[in-house]
């Protein structure tokens, strides 16, 4: 194997690591929020739906950029061989981690009324925010030692900690909401949420204890370079490259929130009362939005994975490497992303009934699947550019698409006949845009030359067929009980996805070499005729 095809297998496992525990994670919280969803219902999910994205955009503003930071600053002075500059990096962006996280935890504790009362037009939401606000503390803990051990290409700590996270926000949040059930939704919602809290403590004390033995094993190896910058100029450094990852971050996350109270109001502006508009956005954000970002958060595995992979290598000035890394990160983010994409809305109603059993968000996750694969390859592009150092283009970018996105929802959410399908066709159009936007400035910024036919041509071909397949065989099954309208045609669309790109020859010996096992594998394939 050449050593370009060593360092892609690395990125490779690293992002192979992350894809497993991310389909974990989206497992346990399948099992936490379909149960939820029914406990709650409409109503009591737009609490906790509320609650959640006021978290979120705080958590975004808090420690979107660093993590990305810290492993790009950790990567590029291992490559350079210092090694004690790792460390001392580290310990500044726990210091400043622990000091933003604190802030957080107080802003959304005590401000609680004026987030869910004043801002939000969603009072019932305001119990759910103080029960998350100590999670603000826990995940900013974890984003450093999260980013310190992705510097070294180590995915395992932060995957292990992702799982334990999970499984807490599962155990405590439904347990919480069930028992709490008949203190009304607000009350239930809000013991739903505290999950999110407990379980972010359980993660960061999984990696304390992977940290303590990690430090322990390499506590010789650690001193075998003490040259490095001093505190203040790694600081600066690391808010350098984090402000503009976070602005671009945190725009978007804006333009989310903007989204809770642009769509309450503009549904009581078309005539519906504010019960109705409430139900509405829990049916759109607690039903349809889960299902929608299942396939983007195991792409978010690929984007962990880049950063460091191509800092290095622009470190080393191995430009040949980073791009190659680039495009096998778009090709394997296309394969997946494009029939996750087409599958999940040709079949939403099947899907949705199985996992919630009711249907009334199939519109919505209809026209939001659309956006599936856009919004993957746009957390695929943003993580190229910031690790090629063009940390500012993602922000303008994701600014125009943010635009773009509220632009939209106002002008068609208040139609009544729109109604809240407004806001999935605004989702859709924003990310399109703002991946054409990237990959523009990514061909202008690191001259590639994308192989069309692996990126664009095979994959459209054999998801057309797919697509085809799923349409004319999904109608045999709809009224065969609830698993098999749904379960079949997936296998169907499966089946005639891999079989058509074994036929245009979309999968090559190149993408089996990246993955684990990769001789035994390529022998298999050869053997099945699946490679030649």
């Amino acid at each position: 194997m050449t050593e370009n095809n060593q360092k892609n297998k690395s990125f490779m496992h690293g992002a192979i690591i992350l894809l497993i525990a991310n389909a974990l994670v989206k497992i346990i919280g399948a099992a936490f929020k379909i149960p939820l969803a029914r406990i709650l219902d409409t109503k009591g999910m737009g609490y906790f739906s509320t609650s959640y994205q006021i978290y979120t955009f705080m958590f975004v503003i808090a420690t979107a950029g660093l993590p990305v930071a810290i492993s790009k600053m950790v990567s590029e002075s291992k490559a350079r061989g210092r090694d004690y500059e790792v460390t001392r990096i580290f310990r500044v962006s726990l210091r400043l981690l622990m000091s933003i996280g604190t802030i957080g935890f107080l802003a959304l504790f005590f401000g609680a009324e004026f987030f869910a009362v004043t801002l939000l037009k969603n009072p019932g939401a305001a119990w759910g925010i103080r029960a998350v606000a100590p999670a603000m503390l826990f995940v900013s803990l974890m984003s450093a030692y999260r980013g310190y051990f992705q510097g070294h290409q180590n995915m395992i700590p932060t995957a292990t900690s992702e799982v334990v996270e999970a499984i807490g926000k599962m155990a405590v949040g439904y347990c919480a909401a069930l028992w709490l059930k008949n203190k009304g939704y607000e009350v239930s919602a809000a013991g739903a949420v505290f999950g999110v809290s407990c379980g972010a403590f359980l993660g960061f004390l999984a990696l304390i204890v992977i940290y303590a033995k990690n430090k322990k094993s390499k506590a010789a190896s650690n001193v075998n370079n003490l040259k490095t910058d001093s505190d203040r100029k790694l600081l600066w450094k690391l808010v350098k490259i984090a402000v503009p990852i976070t602005i671009g971050a945190s725009v978007f996350s804006l333009t989310s929130l903007i989204d809770v109270a642009m769509i309450m109001r503009r549904l009581q502006a078309g005539g519906f009362s504010a019960d109705q508009a409430n139900d509405l956005w829990g049916s759109y954000s607690g039903f349809a939005m889960p299902l929608f970002n299942l396939p983007p958060t195991l792409i978010n595995a690929i984007t962990v994975s880049i950063v460091p992979a191509i800092a290095s290598f622009f470190a080393k000035q191995d430009f040949k490497s980073a791009a190659e890394t680039t495009c096998k990160s778009m090709k394997i983010t296309i394969l997946f992303a494009l029939p996750c994409a087409v599958g999940m809305s040709l079949l939403s109603k099947p899907i949705l009934n199985l996992v919630y059993s009711q249907t009334h968000a199939t519109s919505t996750l209809q026209i939001l699947s659309v956006g599936i694969i856009f919004v993957s390859l746009v957390l695929v592009t943003n993580a190229i550019l910031q690790a090629t150092g063009k940390a500012v283009i993602p922000v303008i970018n994701m600014a125009i698409g943010g635009v773009i996105k509220v632009a939209i929802n106002y002008f068609l959410v208040s139609h009544p006949e729109i109604n809240i399908n407004g806001a999935p066709i605004g989702t859709t159009v924003c990310y399109v845009v703002i991946l054409t936007l990237n990959i523009f400035f990514m061909k202008r910024s690191m001259k590639l030359k994308f192989p069309l036919s692996e990126l664009v041509i095979k994959p459209i071909i054999s998801v057309s067929a797919m697509a085809v397949a799923v349409y004319f065989t999904a109608p045999f099954f709809a009224n065969s009980g609830k698993l098999i309208a749904a379960c079949v045609p997936i296998a169907i669309a499966v089946a005639v996805y891999f079989a058509m790109l074994i036929i245009v020859k979309g999968i090559n010996e190149d993408d089996i070499a990246l993955l684990p096992k990769a001789d035994k594998l390529t022998r298999i394939c050869k053997k099945l005729k699946i490679i030649r």
